[in-house]
C-alpha cells in the first residue's frame, strides 16, 4: 500500500513493494497522488513497472563520457571527431538529466545549432546524441519512458567543382614537401580518400600486378585499388621499403599545404577532397560503369556515386558521336 504524507500543503506519495526500490513523488492534490500510486502499484503487480530513477538522476554528460569510452574500446575510426563534438554537445545539454533529453529538447538543440553550423554538422551531432541515448538504454540498462525522436536537417553536400590538370600542376608547384605531391597524384589517379592514402603501407603494394590493398576503409570493407602507370611512377619517387607506412605526414599537414598552395596559385573554391570527386568523374569519362567505378572508389550505391560524378558535356558528346559512327 502507498503511504501519503502531507508537507506544506502538498502530498508526498511513497510506494513500497518487495523486489522494487522505494518510489516517491510529490503532488499538489492528494487525488492526483492516489491515481499515480494506483498506477505504479498496478504495474508492479503485473510486472510491467519500469524504473525511471536512473534516468532522473544521471547527467547526460556522464552518458556521453561512457559512450565515448565504449567507442575507444571498440577502436572506432572517428574518435577525435566524436570527442570534439561530444564536448560541444555537453556544453549545451551536459547538465540535463537523461530523462530531460526528450524530443523537444533535441529539436531545440537542432534549431539552435543550425544558426551557427551547417546542416551536415547539426545532423552529425544529433547522430552522436541518438547513439549515446541508445547506449544508455542498451548498454547501461537505463529505462526511458519514451525514446526521443527528432527530424534531421536536410543535407545537400553535392559540389560541382572540378579540378583541372593545370590547377593540380600549379598546386604541386607551390608545395615543397615531395610526399604531399605524391599524395595529390595518388588522390587523382586512384580516387582514394585522404585517410586511406596516408595509411598505405609498403607491404600492401603489389608491384607485379600494380594493385594496392586497403585493409581498412570508411565502409569497413577492404578493397584492392588498381594503380595506374602515373600512380606507380609517383610512388617510385619515394624511398621504397619493404614494410611500414609509405607517408610520414599528418592529415592536417596535407590539408593545410593544399590550402596554402591554392592561395598562392590564386585558385578558388578547391578542397583536397575535390580530388576524389575529380578522379571518380574521370573514371566514368573513361567509360567504366557504375559497378567498376564503385569497386575502385569503395562507394556502396549509385546515389553516392552521383554526388561525385560531374561528367563533362563535351566529352559525353564526343562519346555519343563515336558510338554513332
Amino acid at each position: 500500500m502507498a503511504t501519503f504524507v502531507s508537507i506544506n500543503n502538498k502530498t508526498k506519495v511513497i510506494v513500497r513493494k518487495q523486489g522494487y526500490p522505494t518510489h516517491c513523488k510529490t503532488f499538489l492534490k492528494k487525488s492526483d497522488g492516489i491515481i499515480w500510486a494506483r498506477k505504479v502499484e498496478s504495474e508492479m503487480e503485473r510486472g510491467l513497472f519500469e524504473d525511471t530513477a536512473k534516468a532522473k538522476t544521471i547527467l547526460f554528460s556522464t552518458v556521453l563520457d561512457k559512450y565515448y569510452a565504449s567507442c575507444v574500446a571498440r577502436n572506432l575510426k572517428a574518435l577525435r571527431f566524436i570527442k570534439a563534438h561530444s564536448n560541444i554537445i555537453k556544453a549545451s545539454l551536459g547538465q540535463l538529466r537523461l530523462i530531460e533529453v526528450d524530443s523537444q529538447c533535441l529539436a531545440s538543440y537542432r534549431d539552435q545549432r543550425l544558426t551557427s553550423v551547417s546542416p551536415a554538422t547539426a545532423k552529425l551531432e544529433l547522430g552522436i546524441i541518438i547513439r549515446a541515448l541508445k547506449f544508455a538504454v542498451n548498454e547501461m540498462g537505463i529505462y526511458l519512458p519514451s525514446f526521443p525522436q527528432v527530424k534531421y536537417p536536410t543535407v545537400s553536400n553535392s559540389r560541382r567543382r572540378r579540378a583541372s590538370s593545370t590547377e593540380i600542376n600549379m598546386i604541386k608547384e607551390n608545395i615543397s614537401n615531395p610526399e604531399i605531391c605524391v599524395i595529390i597524384d595518388l588522390a587523382i589517379q586512384t580516387a582514394m580518400r585522404r585517410g586511406e592514402i596516408l595509411n598505405i603501407q609498403w607491404q600492401h603494394i603489389n608491384w607485379t600486378n600494380n594493385t594496392l590493398l586497403i585493409p581498412e576503409t570508411k565502409t569497413g570493407q577492404p578493397r584492392k585499388v588498381p594503380l595506374t602507370a602515373k600512380a606507380i611512377t609517383s610512388l617510385r619517387q619515394l624511398e621504397i621499403k619493404d614494410l611500414g607506412l609509405v607517408f610520414s605526414v599528418k592529415a592536417d599537414s596535407v590539408s593545410q599545404a593544399f590550402k596554402r598552395a591554392c592561395v598562392i596559385a590564386d585558385i578558388d573554391n578547391l578542397r583536397f577532397h575535390d580530388l576524389r570527386h575529380e578522379a571518380t568523374t574521370r573514371l566514368f569519362e573513361l567509360g567504366l560503369n557504375v559497378i567498376e567505378v564503385g569497386a575502385i572508389t569503395g562507394h556502396k550505391d549509385l546515389k553516392m556515386l552521383n554526388r561525385y560524378t560531374h561528367l563533362n558535356a563535351e566529352r559525353l558528346g564526343q562519346k555519343l558521336r563515336n558510338l554513332q559512327e
